[in-house]
């Protein structure tokens, strides 16, 4: 996958938030829309996992163990009735277990998530009470570097991770409780791996609040 650095992609990102609505006519869709979240995390689209030979372990094994909670934030710009520009952060951490054919131990570290998200919003659904929107997304994910796994009776297997990016979805519901604010709902998935033995795919589903500005 790719490699890109953290830098360049939120400031190219922030860039194509600031820019791309002057272009357009105010309306009453244009403005902003600040969101706060949280949530599950675990790996609901792809759960493929990797198994692979160490010439210390022999035949091994890394497996993302488990749901866990998330949160962020977004702030997405609209500038027509249809579309949006929309930039996410978000951080969890996600237990990854380690099996290898030494011994029938299984031991665990804790990989600490923390993916950056652009996508474009197509807001098919648009009414007073409800905006629903569905896009593509691209992300970049940093991860902790790197995980460790102390094998009982032998030596520690360390599996670096390494940041970059991925290709994704993202699906979210506003429910307007006031004029300006309320509820919000979000799906959003990213294929990113920390590294070649460890497959992540880090998918978010959320509850939080908006706020429109």
């Amino acid at each position: 996958m790719k490699q890109i650095r953290a830098i360049p992609f939120i400031s190219v990102a922030v860039v194509a938030l600031l820019s791309v609505a002057p272009a357009h006519a105010e309306n009453e869709y244009s403005g902003w829309r600040f969101r706060a979240w949280g949530g599950i995390v675990g790996r609901f689209i792809e759960s493929d996992n990797v198994t692979f030979t160490d010439p210390t372990f022999g035949a091994s094994a890394t497996e993302v163990d488990g749901t866990g909670f998330g949160f962020g934030v977004d702030l997405e710009r609209r500038f027509t009735k249809l579309l949006g520009l929309d930039l996410a952060a978000g951080y969890t951490e996600m237990d990854v277990e380690f099996t290898q054919s030494l011994n029938s131990s299984v031991t665990e570290d804790t990989l600490e998530v923390f993916p950056i998200w652009l996508a474009l919003n197509f807001h098919v659904v648009n009414t007073e009470k409800v905006d629903f929107w569905v896009g593509p997304q691209i992300g970049y994910v940093m991860w902790n570097d790197p995980l460790t796994f102390a094998v009982p009776g032998e030596s520690t297997f360390i599996l670096e991770t390494g940041s970059g990016s991925g290709l994704g979805l993202v699906l979210g519901l506003d429910l307007w409780l006031t004029e300006r604010s309320g509820l919000n709902f979000a799906f959003r998935f990213v294929d990113a791996d920390a590294s070649d033995e460890l497959p992540v795919d880090p998918t978010f589903i959320t509850v939080g609040y908006t706020w429109s500005f």
